[in-house]
């Protein structure tokens, strides 16, 4: 059975030109400027459908006293008749012939979007205006985008889409950033119950009878789920309480996970680089007008930067051959082998030394987490992040170890707790599939494909360290 056509009854500005003249149409949207005189009133308008916007105009006495209540940020809705416009022959202007709606601000005085000139960060703190500039409608539309970009790109390779849990009993990475979910914490402090003589949470008389998470990482379910469905993907969010206010890092963030079976490092690498690449080319075809706003006011060189990182192919070194690089830079902290490289050392790689995105791969084993496959030196695993100008690392990777016993090898020398890893553990002991997936930053994605250089300003609604506002 067919659904039924959506009837809309306004059109899009996106959608109005000259095939529209003499027509009469309903546009509604949000007042951008305003000039109003005696005799005669413009109101430029944007609905949200594009970066352009439509101008509207009247010379009847008694639309324009109605009109005299609008400024800046103020919603509108009005039907009029398409005219082309006196001096741009390409466009087209609106000439109003009944108001339908009016939301006028309350005090405009004190409405931030009156000021001359507003800080990204300061309009973080009026969620209800940023939406309405052009900045952030720029911003979001190009999200919007990515999101339809990554849809496309998976459903094309015949990935399926499938979110997992989100509260989990697995911290996954071991890393021990989690947010614990609690129903005990609604009792008083001293009903809490605790284990016999010690001060700690007796989580066995909470909700799920153990303690619980929010996911870090999908990834553990997605290898279970490849190892019958072969390739899979997630765009689930992700969670990390790591205390952290930089540019780089949220709280909640959508997380990007692929897996695939049968993959080994070069199909990830290649596969890092085809996403990412059909990314960015999608939001240049895509989202032109957006990159073009974004470009005059808040991210110079947008374009250009785009169109590089798809101009060829990524550069591919080793964790080794990064130390070699970084040793004859000027950075004073150079890692050691075995250290991380840091942020500090992805950004001289990347934006520096190569000025162009690459992959490092062979990270050292006590570098990276249990589930990654060791090459046969012992000393280096099969992982690989995705290095970006402007950003640094945007995607971790890595083929998956999927021997039951060089797993419980590794995690027996790190003495992990196993209890909440039953069940990925039998699957690597009962008819194990090797795999190898990836994890994006979805946020972080959008903070490249818009220039915006804090990932507070790539976010709708963003949840952070020491910010939760909404």
């Amino acid at each position: 059975m067919l659904l039924k056509t959506y009837n809309q009854k306004y059109t899009d500005i996106s959608k109005i030109s000259t095939k529209l003249i003499s027509n009469t149409i309903t546009v509604n949207g949000w007042v951008r400027t305003t000039r109003i005189q005696s005799t005669v009133a413009f109101i430029e308008l944007h609905d949200g459908s594009t970066s352009k916007t439509i101008q509207l105009i009247t010379e009847n006495l008694e639309l324009i006293e109605k009109l005299k209540v609008l400024t800046v940020g103020s919603s509108l809705s009005i039907s009029g008749e398409v005219v082309k416009h006196p001096v741009k022959d390409e466009l087209v202007e609106i000439k109003i012939l009944e108001i339908l709606y009016i939301g006028k601000i309350e005090d405009p005085i004190t409405y931030i979007l009156n000021a001359k000139k507003t800080s990204l960060e300061a309009l973080r703190d009026h969620m209800d205006v940023r939406v309405k500039t052009r900045t952030f409608t720029a911003v979001f539309r190009i999200r919007a985008g990515l999101s339809k970009a990554m849809h496309d790109f998976w459903g094309n390779l015949g990935f399926h889409h499938l979110n997992p849990n989100i509260i989990t009993t697995s911290d996954c990475e071991g890393g021990g950033e989690v947010f614990t979910i609690s129903t005990l914490l609604n009792e008083k402090k001293q009903d809490i119950p605790t284990i016999e003589k010690t001060d700690i949470i007796d989580y066995n008389k909470d909700f799920f009878q153990k303690r619980a998470y929010l996911t870090v990482s999908s990834q553990l379910q997605l290898e279970l789920l490849c190892a019958g469905l072969g390739k899979v993907w997630t765009s689930n969010k992700s969670f990390r309480s790591e205390k952290s206010k930089t540019n780089r890092h949220l709280a909640e963030f959508e997380h990007i996970e692929w897996e695939v079976a049968w993959a080994n490092l070069d199909d990830l690498m290649d596969l890092s680089e085809q996403f990412t690449q059909y990314c960015f080319s999608y939001i240049i075809n895509n989202h032109k007008d957006d990159l073009e706003e974004l470009n005059k006011f808040t991210s110079k060189g947008i374009i250009e930067k785009l169109e590089s990182f798809i101009s060829k192919p990524y550069i591919r070194i080793t964790y080794d051959e990064a130390l070699e690089i970084l040793e004859k830079s000027n950075i004073t902290n150079l890692p050691k082998w075995g250290d991380d490289l840091g942020s500090e050392c992805e950004k001289y790689l990347a934006d520096v030394h190569f000025k162009h995105p690459l992959l490092v791969y062979n990270y050292p084993t006590v570098l990276k987490s249990f589930y990654m496959k060791q090459n046969p030196d012992g000393r280096t695993v099969q992982g690989c992040d995705l290095l970006v100008p402007g950003l640094g690392e945007l995607i971790g990777s890595s083929v998956r170890e999927e021997n039951y016993e060089k797993i419980m090898l590794i995690i027996n020398e790190r003495k992990m707790d196993i209890s909440s890893l039953k069940w990925y553990l039998d699957m690597r002991k009962n008819g194990s599939t090797p795999t190898a997936g990836a994890g994006l930053g979805f946020d972080r994605l959008v903070r490249i494909c818009t220039g915006i250089e804090n990932i507070r300003d790539a976010v709708p609604f963003p949840i952070a360290y020491q910010e939760c506002k909404f």
